[in-house]
């Protein structure tokens, strides 16, 4: 079987995943209650409130998951996201670790740590709408680009 040799400089968040599906689905549910809730007359105003508040919490949570993105840029990763931007530099790279979260392995949470010598340790933690295929490849093209072979390490 023939080693696929191209390289990914950038991946990004599904928004066709099973995860991503499962939070839109929440989020729907909970706009649905959070209208029901401003609605009723029975429902006291701190109740609707708090109906609204979990509503854009998850909302935003959603968006923030799908517009996740990495990026091998100028010896360092990029990680982007709606309400975050990181960079980390690949300088002294000791390991990367990706830790899978779920049962599913091929989808779930994904934190992937970032070890380098007489530094503190990086981590991006990945919400869950990444196919794991994907952040595979990225880091094995992470690894192509330092020439070291052996850094990532998988935790599952």
């Amino acid at each position: 079987m023939e080693k696929e040799t191209s390289c990914v400089r950038d991946v990004h968040a599904e928004i066709f995943s099973i995860g991503g599906a499962l939070i839109l689905m929440a989020c729907i549910i909970l706009t649905v209650v959070a209208v029901m809730a401003v609605g009723a007359s029975d429902i006291t105003g701190a109740q609707a409130v708090i109906a609204v508040v979990l509503t854009g919490a998850a909302w935003v949570y959603y968006l923030n998951s799908v517009t996740e993105r990495l990026a091998l840029v100028e010896h360092a990763i990029v990680y982007t996201s709606l309400v975050e931007r990181r960079r980390v530099p690949l300088a002294d790279l000791e390991a990367m670790l990706l830790v899978h979260q779920g049962f599913n392995l091929e989808r779930g949470i994904e934190t992937i740590e970032f070890r380098r010598r007489g530094a503190q340790s990086d981590q991006i933690a990945l919400g869950p709408c990444w196919q794991r295929r994907h952040l595979e490849a990225f880091l094995h093209s992470v690894e192509e680009a330092l020439n070291e072979p052996k850094l990532l390490e998988e935790v599952r």
